[in-house]
């Protein structure tokens, strides 16, 4: 796991939380025994999701700029990865000690259901987190003009800054595609399908599409013909935070 989201024990789920299971106690105790152990394993998912919320909520309130790589890595691989794993060794559990006390099968679907959930939650928090990182680094680091201003109609240059956090969030096919989207914002005026939006509420940030869920984010600037639009940043806009 990425070094910014350090999760308790290294994970969300362990296996090993289910250790004590057993096919080898009788079938009038298996249930009762098995009920607790369950019931452990989901609190502590539970409980190590909440403490991966916080630990990314403080990424974003301590404005972590640098955790914005490890949150895009966790949100789009990790994340998934060990969501899928997880589930692999619940149900390989299963097959091994429940097939024989099928009286325990009932209670497992709880359980994938919690760690699939928290798996979840933490994968829209390190999107959601990693977008609002990428405004904040928009505003506390901007760039300079990396060449003349473009645009017939809607001005607009990319930062000194752009490509290196462009690599950094877009695979290169993906960025190719965006320079293709990006030259339409100097259109006059700026097509409808780019969907040209205030990042939030503060009026210095915009956003327009850079091809499949990905976005850009724009910073006003002004020179002495007026404003024009910094392209400071692109990457896969997070669920949940599409502007309004």
């Amino acid at each position: 796991m990425s070094v910014f989201l350090h999760f308790p024990d290294g994970a969300l789920f362990d296996v090993d939380w289910l250790s004590a299971l057993s096919d080898e106690v009788s079938r009038m105790e298996a249930v009762d025994r098995a009920r607790p152990v369950v019931a452990d394993a989901i609190a502590r998912t539970d409980a190590a999701g909440t403490a991966a919320l916080a630990r990314i909520d403080g990424l974003v309130s301590g404005a972590a700029l640098d955790a914005i790589p490890a949150l895009l890595a966790a949100e789009t691989v990790e994340l998934p990865d060990a969501a899928a794993a997880s589930e692999r060794s619940i149900h390989d559990l299963m097959s091994r000690v429940a097939y024989k006390r099928r009286e325990l099968m009932p209670l497992f679907p709880d359980l994938i259901e919690r760690v699939a959930a928290v798996h979840a939650a933490a994968i829209r928090a390190c999107g959601t987190a990693r977008w609002r990182l990428m405004a904040a680094r928009a505003r506390m680091q901007p760039g300079r003009p990396s060449s003349p201003i473009q645009g017939a109609g809607t001005r607009y240059v990319k930062s000194d800054r752009f490509d290196a956090r462009a690599a950094e969030s877009l695979p290169s096919i993906d960025r190719t595609r965006a320079d293709r989207i990006l030259k339409r914002l100097g259109e006059a005026p700026v097509p409808d399908e780019l969907e040209l939006h205030p990042l939030d509420d503060g009026g210095d940030l915009w956003t327009i599409k850079a091809g499949g869920s990905s976005r850009f984010i724009l910073r006003v600037e002004r020179d002495r013909r007026g404003p024009f639009y910094m392209v400071e940043d692109v990457g896969p806009q997070a669920a949940g935070t599409l502007p309004v």
